[in-house]
């Protein structure tokens, strides 16, 4: 059987009208839209709109400078009483002079475990003074620097970026979006982030960590699935939605009563239908989800960010607004759930209609 192309265009249309482009935003419209129309309200929803929030400073403002000893003194040390030579050999190649930062983290932190151990075995030893002094001056400016090495790894790597960027679409509201990923490759950047605070504590043995080749599929994870922007995007549209809402039914409670005397009408039934399937039938598991990984995925931040000491000053600011506790994303997110709450109790209780009663 042949088609003509007229009639391939038309079953092409029809096909991509059953297919939701933009699932989390028709729902939460869907949502607001139906309380509008049961209220007698032209307020519609619309979320094509820009989000709102600060972007995630640039590059140039979270990288730290550190020395590099690639030339100078670590050049003159006698490499083979560390057990330094192929790993200097492998900073120093074309590919190793430009290492992606998460690569460039994981040299430092080897080479600063290996000078560590180098020290305590020459210092056991009784070995060359002069060897044992280049060893300590290179050591301790290795050490000195070491949080800013652990800084620019993980913060200013594509991977982090990605996380934080406005342009990813909301979650979707069944499939798991990848946060167990993500929660996993944020525990190991505690992980590794929680080093700067070990190598201050007296240890016996500088023993290299036994996970630094198990990094990159994390951080592929990071920059791949992008679950903190999916995030970001549907905590806004959530909030947006709610606070949209919450006008609507606020605007319907400054009119005349849905019911009176407590009495439920056909309108009050109506309403109250809307209600069950589309805030507690859809919206609400979706907020439920979304307040539920969101609290984990902010905690495992600002665990992260509380490894340094020195923060660059775009990133505080950014820190402030997104990530902290009393952020202002975060509060004006429970500010509208609680609106958008009293709401719905000051409307349904006028009709007896508030589930449980």
């Amino acid at each position: 059987m042949r088609y003509s192309s007229p009639f391939l265009i038309i079953l092409l249309a029809m096909l991509l009208q059953g297919c939701d482009q933009r699932p989390a935003e028709s729902m939460l419209e869907r949502y607001s839209n139906r309380v509008a129309n049961s209220l007698n309200s032209d307020a519609e929803l619309n979320l094509d709109i820009p989000l709102a929030l600060p972007p995630y400073p640039k590059r140039r403002e979270r990288i730290q400078p550190v020395p590099d000893l690639r030339q100078g003194l670590i050049e003159v040390l006698n490499l083979r009483h560390c057990q330094l030579i192929n790993l200097i050999a492998e900073r120093n190649s074309s590919l190793g002079k430009v290492m992606p930062p998460s690569r460039q983290m994981v040299y430092e932190i080897r080479l600063l475990f290996r000078l560590g151990r180098c020290q305590q075995t020459l210092t056991q030893h009784d070995s060359d003074a002069e060897l044992l002094q280049q060893v300590d001056e290179i050591f301790l400016i290795k050490k000195a620097n070491f949080e800013v090495a652990l800084w620019n790894g993980i913060f200013t790597s594509e991977a982090i970026e990605r996380n934080f960027s406005r342009s990813e679409p909301p979650l979707s509201l069944t499939d798991d979006d990848g946060f167990s990923q993500t929660r996993q490759a944020l525990l190991m950047l505690n992980r590794i982030a929680a080093l700067n605070s070990e190598i201050n504590t007296p240890q016996t043995e500088w023993t290299e960590p036994d996970y630094l080749d198990q990094l990159e599929p994390h951080y592929q994870a990071l920059s791949s699935l992008r679950y903190g922007s999916r995030w970001l995007r549907s905590l806004y549209l959530v909030t947006y939605t709610l606070n949209h809402t919450a006008s609507v039914i606020e605007q319907k409670l400054g009119q005349r009563p849905l019911c009176f005397n407590k009495q439920a009408t056909p309108k009050a039934l109506i309403v109250k239908n809307v209600f069950n399937k589309y805030y507690a039938g859809e919206l609400q598991p979706y907020m439920a989800r979304i307040d539920r990984e969101g609290r984990e995925w902010l905690e495992l931040n600002r665990r992260l960010l509380l490894n340094f000491k020195h923060i660059p000053d775009a990133m505080k600011d950014y820190q402030a607004q997104i990530i902290a506790s009393d952020a202002p994303l975060w509060l004006n997110y429970t500010t509208a759930r609680d609106r958008h709450t009293k709401a719905w109790q000051r409307l349904l209780s006028q009709c007896n209609l508030m589930p449980g009663s």
